[in-house]
């Protein structure tokens, strides 16, 4: 069953690049986050856990409004 959201994961990139983070190694070492869990996530290929979540807003410092536009956009692909 298709997950009714998805990660904006243009809009997460674009706040590595504004906190010059260039690389997934280099945001995987600031946030405490596997390589590969991150890859997977910033490729849209998973849903990040709540954990991943609360790490990725510490680190890239997100509002909280924002990041749940970010994590919580409606999936329109789903059905």
């Amino acid at each position: 069953m298709a997950s009714i959201y998805k990660t904006d994961i243009i809009a997460l990139k674009k706040l590595m690049v504004e906190k010059e983070i260039a690389t997934i190694s280099d945001l995987s070492k600031l946030s405490g986050i596997n390589r590969n869990t991150l890859s997977s996530v910033l490729n849209g290929d998973a849903q990040p856990s709540a954990e991943v979540m609360d790490k990725l807003v510490s680190t890239l410092d997100i509002e909280p409004e924002i990041a749940g536009c970010i994590f919580f956009s409606l999936n329109l692909r789903s059905k």
